[in-house]
């Protein structure tokens, strides 16, 4: 059982570190590099990535969510409801599980139809390289205000990782 739980982590961690880092990397990383293109290429090239990585980090979200919920039952000390709701592990363990799933949730439908919405303005992204940035600045400050929810959720998540 110990060495199911050992694999079961790894996989958790693992996953979380796809999931969190990969949107990370994205935002902090490959976006402002890619802001050394034109515009229409940034749009393609995002359409492209957004496409390949909504999928990725979907599922590693949801590997994170499936392999926490068996970390903290099965294989964790939380046998019953009870232990749930009056343990301080319980309460922050259903705390990072509710923040987990309205994060998964909140990239998957919400700020992934919206940037999917972004990139397929292409007179926006065309205009922009012809002088008129001001509309696309205006909708790329929008995605990354609603992106933000996800990030914050994955800030107080890695809080509550380190007090358990």
């Amino acid at each position: 059982m110990w060495e199911l739980r050992q694999i079961l982590l790894w996989i958790h961690i693992f996953s979380a570190i796809v999931w969190v880092g990969g949107i990370l990397f994205v935002g902090w990383g490959v976006f402002p590099a890619s802001r050394k293109l034109p515009y229409t290429i940034q749009r393609k090239f995002f359409l492209s990535l957004m496409k390949w990585t909504h999928t990725l980090f979907s599922i590693a979200g949801l590997i994170v969510i499936l392999s926490g919920i068996l970390l903290g039952t099965i294989f964790g000390p939380l046998k019953s409801w009870e232990a749930i709701v009056t343990s301080t592990y319980g309460n922050i363990w259903l705390a990072a599980l509710i923040i987990a799933i309205i994060s998964l949730l909140w990239g998957m439908f919400v700020a992934y139809p919206l940037a999917m919405n972004l990139f397929n303005k292409k007179a926006t992204w065309e205009n922009a390289d012809i002088g008129y940035e001001k509309r696309i600045w205006k909708l790329l400050i929008q995605y990354i205000a609603i992106e933000s929810v996800e990030i914050i959720g994955f800030v107080i998540l890695i809080y509550l990782m380190v007090i358990i």
